[in-house]
């Protein structure tokens, strides 16, 4: 029976023993808390990564899982190595052989979630939450609302919150003491946090990385063609923001400009070569262009706040005769009067501008070579608008009268519409003469097209009319749904003349936006949208976006020139570094204070003397290799060790017998004793 006792025994231990070698070592909350935090970071991620990847990563989690469940083991070696050469070639059919932001991104969020097929131990789980803070961080590379800043914040408590449950014992374990030790760090660190960012120097990028231009989100491209900006109709996403430094220009003088558009080959505008941001660098200051504008009336100062839009070219009001964009950054302009950058624009930007509505463009006379551009129509295409133009044109006596009587045209015989009918080869011809119905691009390029086949230069103008004001903070809101298209036109003795054809047909679409110049079928087609918008949500949608502004404005547009006024706000008289000295001192006082707070709240309290005696007498015994267990009472202690020093046996117990007689039964007259026996001691 004893023999069968201790197989059985014998057999439990080993069982025993295969069960902890299967058990995992990262506790399970922790790992719990680590996953929550993993896709947290990476599902905002998830629009700029490949979709295979993203199912790797849920298959790498559940093995993970699995493992901690004992049920699956770790991949095997080859197996790893498999995964670590399937990468490159999983990113390389995905992005090609470009590098931008999305592949290095991808490359990184692979490590990411491979990495935990190597989770073994409490310090690769810390290894990989310090590689979580990185991945949490770069979601801010692409959102930048104050939304998505609160979001990226959220994720870093996850983070945070993960390493103090790895940290924390399991019997001790609670879910909501994690979120209060998460809570008190990031109040700790807000004070510096605060100091860090207003006084840390503020320097420009060191380095870019490019993004995909197919993450670029804007109203207006180098080309255009019927139907294009009918299309951006769907979309209600935020082009950009003004601030005005006095009053809101009227809603007919809020033409945002952009391009400019001379070559047409039947069908498609494009901007010519000689116009274009890409082959084009002169600095606007000493570039005849703007000295061909000719300015009256008093100014209008605007700041401009540019979403992104992987473009080099910056929406402005017409007449531009200053830009500024931070002491770094140089703006330019064309010979059409675009103002733009050396670089596309792939984050939120603000630039500040002058411009002069009332103004005369190129008024003495135009060089050939421009004449010859606004000019310019292909050949074989819409014979009926050629032959109607020159006829109209002996008829009328002069450009303007011509002019006049083609808007009066316009005016009496067409329709605003989102839908209009296709058009076929000859475009200016069926538009012009048959269909009559079409949106901004429609009327514009007909327009043009007639007053060139009428020899009078015309061109094709690209960018946005109108916005929102939002009536809580007095800036103006530009959208998508306000890309707008129109004309100009050289006349003589008066430059380049804004003319919108839009205007004649639809008035109401300048003056209170293109909602409201809609009809049934269009309202129709977009839905209630914008009712709800401007019904239901309007003062909220206001609310927030005054929020997401203040938040641009005062964070993101945090810059050294920003910086540098500051420091002159705060102290006029005092040099920046003596400032910083300043900070630095209040900084390292309130540390000190608040250390000085935590060692005071964890000081002990002060030891009875028969503790302390006693403690003194257990030093003693260390002395001879006699060391209390954990949870051994003061008697038990006191019997194994006279047993281990029999010599001593005697003092040892009186020891004992006078500790418990004083703690115990709180007789201070055997305190004097128990000292003096404690210190007569002697153990060697």
């Amino acid at each position: 029976m004893s023999k069968l006792s201790a197989k059985i025994s014998t057999s439990q231990d080993a069982e025993q023993q295969a069960v902890s070698k299967r058990r995992d070592p990262v506790p399970r909350h922790a790992l719990m808390w680590f996953f929550i935090a993993q896709w947290c970071s990476i599902l905002p991620l998830a629009p700029y990564l490949p979709p295979w990847l993203l199912g790797l990563g849920v298959l790498v989690s559940l093995w993970r899982w699995q493992i901690h469940r004992g049920a699956w083991s770790y991949p095997v070696a080859w197996a790893k190595h498999f995964l670590t050469l399937l990468l490159p070639l999983g990113l390389y059919w995905t992005y090609g052989p470009s590098v931008a932001m999305e592949t290095m991104l991808s490359l990184l969020v692979a490590g990411f979630v491979l990495k935990l097929l190597e989770l073994r131990q409490h310090q690769d789980l810390t290894l990989l939450s310090y590689l979580a803070y990185f991945v949490a961080s770069t979601q801010l590379l692409f959102v930048e609302t104050l939304l998505g800043s609160v979001y990226a914040l959220l994720c870093l408590m996850i983070v945070t919150a993960t390493l103090v449950a790895l940290n924390l014992p399991a019997s001790g374990y609670r879910w909501t003491r994690v979120l209060r030790l998460t809570a008190v760090l990031f109040l700790q660190a807000i004070p510096i946090m605060l100091i860090l960012f207003f006084v840390v120097p503020r320097f420009g990028s060191m380095w870019t990385v490019p993004l995909n231009n197919s993450l670029a989100k804007t109203g207006v491209s180098e080309e255009m063609a019927p139907g294009d900006f009918s299309n951006l109709m769907r979309s209600s996403e935020l082009a950009f923001r003004v601030t005005f430094d006095g009053e809101i220009p009227a809603p007919s003088q809020r033409y945002w400009r952009a391009l400019v558009m001379t070559d047409f080959d039947g069908r498609r505008w494009r901007v010519n070569k000689r116009h274009s941001p890409h082959s084009l660098r002169s600095h606007y200051e000493g570039n005849p262009w703007a000295q061909a504008i000719q300015v009256s009336g008093e100014p209008v100062h605007y700041s401009v706040m540019l979403e992104p839009t992987h473009k080099e070219w910056l929406y402005v009001l017409p007449g531009v005769q200053e830009a500024t964009a931070g002491a770094d950054e140089t703006l330019y302009i064309t010979p059409a009067f675009t103002l733009y950058q050396r670089r596309p624009v792939t984050q939120r930007k603000q630039y500040q501008v002058t411009s002069y509505l009332q103004h005369q463009a190129q008024v003495d006379e135009l060089p050939a070579e421009e004449r010859q551009l606004a000019l310019q129509l292909p050949d074989n295409f819409n014979p009926r608008t050629q032959a109607q133009a020159i006829q109209w044109r002996e008829e009328a006596g002069s450009d303007a009268a011509l002019i006049e009587r083609l808007l009066t045209y316009f005016h009496e015989e067409f329709r605003y519409t989102l839908q209009p009918p296709l058009l076929g080869r000859h475009t200016a011809d069926e538009f012009l003469w048959q269909t009559r119905a079409g949106f901004c691009e429609h009327f514009s390029g007909s327009f043009v097209v007639f007053l060139r086949a009428a020899g009078i230069p015309a061109r094709v103008v690209t960018g946005y009319q109108g916005g929102k004001v939002n009536s809580n903070e007095d800036y103006l809101t530009v959208r998508q749904y306000d890309a707008h298209a129109w004309s100009e036109v050289w006349l003589e003795g008066r430059g380049w003349v804004r003319i919108d054809p839009t205007a004649a047909v639809a008035p109401e679409r300048i003056e209170r936006g293109v909602e409201y110049s809609l009809n049934d079928e269009d309202s129709q087609l977009l839905g209630n949208a914008f009712a709800r918008r401007l019904v239901m949500w309007g003062r909220l949608q206001a609310r927030w976006e005054e929020l997401n502004y203040r938040w641009n404005l005062w964070v993101l547009s945090y810059d050294a020139e920003t910086q540098q006024a500051l420091f002159d706000r705060w102290g006029r008289h005092l040099h920046p570094w003596q400032i910083v000295l300043v900070l630095i001192t209040l900084s390292l006082t309130f540390l000190l204070l608040l250390l000085a707070w935590f060692l005071w709240r964890q000081r002990s309290e002060p030891l009875h003397p028969a503790d302390k005696a006693y403690r003194f007498f257990v030093r003693k015994l260390l002395s001879a290799d006699v060391t209390p267990l954990e949870g051994e009472s003061s008697r038990n202690f006191c019997q194994r060790a006279a047993r281990q020093l029999p010599a001593k046996a005697k003092d040892i117990h009186r020891i004992g017998a006078l500790y418990e007689k004083v703690v115990f039964a709180a007789d201070a007259s055997a305190l004097p004793e128990l000292q003096k026996k404690v210190k007569s001691l002697r153990i060697k």
